[in-house]
């Protein structure tokens, strides 16, 4: 009877993740000033003459594929501010406006699908200590993923409530599902579920974005999803610590 115990060196793996979040964050600024005067320029076209049919065709496809390059670079420049922990800022939030707040946003869409939203939210609800813009952020990616994954008539359900000194937030949807073999990797960069339908937009950043803003306000998150059935998002965050002190 015994022990073994193993060691390994990993400063190596650490110098390299740290040497590519530094290219990533590089390029990223770098695309910033092209994708500018691309996008600048091209509303500038039908300023000097009239475009035939063909032609503002061809216009709207370099706008949506600069568009859709400018999103994963602001994910980018985003994800590498996170890690990097240069968003300190934290004020007393209020999760429960927010989501309120994002599901107003997303009325229209969830009405385009027919989708049944069921929402719960505990009356109540304690603060967080925490960045608003980035729980809004969080909470955005979350429930757009929930609307954008789950096919017309389908439901989401949203729910708010506080357990002890944690506040825990479910999105749950009925959507394609994750498959098992894709649910370790589903908060990495840039991966996308194999199972995701043909054309639906994303850059395979929101999750890793949602983790770190997660982490960053020290708490969990993790998922429970069954391919055909849907994927439901689970967030446990701390409530604002003073709330927690008894009176004297």
């Amino acid at each position: 009877m015994g022990a073994v115990l193993t060691l390994e060196d990993i400063t190596h793996l650490k110098m390299l993740d740290r040497l590519k979040s530094d290219f990533i964050h590089t390029i990223s600024h770098d695309l910033r000033s092209p994708l500018t005067a691309i996008m600048g320029y091209v509303e500038l076209l039908e300023r000097v003459g009239p475009l035939n049919d063909q032609q503002k065709q061809f216009v709207r496809h370099v706008q949506n594929s600069a568009q859709n390059i400018t999103s994963l670079v602001n994910d980018l420049l985003d994800l590498g501010r996170i890690e990097a922990g240069f968003d300190t800022r934290r004020d007393e939030t209020s999760l429960d406006a927010i989501v309120r707040y994002t599901l107003d946003n997303l009325e229209q869409q969830i009405k385009d699908k027919k989708l049944n939203l069921l929402l719960q939210i505990e009356p109540g609800l304690p603060t967080l200590r925490g960045n608003p813009i980035r729980l809004r952020q969080m909470v955005d990616n979350l429930l757009v993923n929930a609307v954008k994954y789950t096919p017309e008539h389908g439901e989401i359900r949203v729910e708010l409530r506080s357990e002890g000194p944690q506040i825990i937030f479910e999105v749950q949807d009925t959507g394609v599902g994750i498959p098992i073999t894709d649910q370790p990797h589903i908060f990495e960069k840039f991966y996308r579920a194999s199972n995701a339908p043909k054309g639906t937009p994303g850059t395979g950043l929101g999750l890793a974005i949602v983790k770190s803003i997660v982490e960053a306000h020290e708490g969990r998150i993790w998922l429970d999803s069954v391919v055909g059935k849907g994927t439901k998002f689970i967030v446990v965050l701390p409530v604002f610590a003073a709330l927690l002190v008894p009176a004297a």
